[in-house]
């Protein structure tokens, strides 16, 4: 019990998501014009200039590249964006980019990720069919108490805060919006491509094979260790993996040597 009170407690969450909710198109068309290597300074300079973000003033244009795109996606590397980039130009399906880009947001923002796999996902299963604030102001309460919230959040803060994360589940294609306010829960089940990409992607990151579908990245899309691991041995050689399992082992043989070469391979 105190190991996981402590390991909490060191997952500070802050206003973040504040700055953005999903944001699909404008990261997307971020990605079209990102070029690798460039410096921070000089892409904000290019989407200033160059109107890549519409109407966005000068001050949102800065917030968005800065404290949205470069802080989900260039930080600690690039490698999410040179990922998301390479489906993005791969003509997969827009699903998988969308998966892709939770993840990668999710990773950056401990309350987007707890709430996904600690209150989304157990909703689903229960059966709820909507989803409102109210389990999401439960949720920011609870982690006042416990001291994960980064300062003191007044009422309006949070409310605008779960408003933000709950946008975002919508973006992502988790909820529904139906009426103003009102969001039903939706049936979402993680494209294959998708979860082959984070497959391969954990195992580049140093995930061995026996902890491969026991990573927490897979409860974003609701799916147990059992449940993974039943998506990646269904798809296949041609696929970019083949799944050994030999009683309680499991083994991953990669048919492809990058995840490159992986999205390539999806994308036939």
């Amino acid at each position: 019990m105190t190991v996981t009170m402590n390991k909490d407690m060191q997952r500070q969450y802050t206003t973040a998501i504040s700055k953005g909710a999903g944001m699909i198109e404008e990261t997307r068309r971020l990605l079209e014009h990102w070029i690798p290597g460039e410096s921070l300074d000089e892409f904000t300079r290019r989407v200033q200039d160059e109107g890549l973000l519409g109407n966005a003033t000068a001050y949102r244009t800065r917030d968005i590249v800065r404290r949205v795109f470069a802080h989900r996606y260039l930080r600690p590397t690039d490698k999410p964006a040179r990922i998301l980039q390479r489906v993005l130009s791969s003509g997969l399906p827009g699903r998988v980019f969308t998966e892709l880009l939770f993840v990668f947001t999710a990773r950056r923002d401990p309350l987007v990720y707890d709430f996904t796999v600690r209150e989304y996902w157990p909703a689903v299963r229960r059966g709820r069919n909507v989803l409102d604030t109210d389990p999401m102001l439960s949720f920011l309460s609870e982690a006042h108490y416990d001291g994960r919230l980064d300062n003191q959040w007044s009422e309006s803060v949070s409310v605008r805060i779960a408003r933000c994360v709950l946008g975002l589940l919508r973006d992502v294609g988790f909820l529904r919006e139906v009426t103003r306010g009102r969001r039903e829960i939706v049936d979402y089940r993680m494209s294959d491509e998708g979860a082959a990409v984070l497959a391969k992607e954990l195992n580049e990151s140093g995930v061995t094979d026996s902890s491969l579908c026991a990573h927490p990245d897979w409860g974003l899309f609701g799916l147990a260790p059992s449940e993974a691991l039943e998506k990646l041995d269904g798809l296949g050689e041609h696929r970019g993996v083949i799944v050994q399992r030999a009683g309680s082992v499991v083994h991953f043989t990669w048919t492809v040597n990058s995840i490159e070469e992986m999205i390539d391979v999806l994308a036939r």
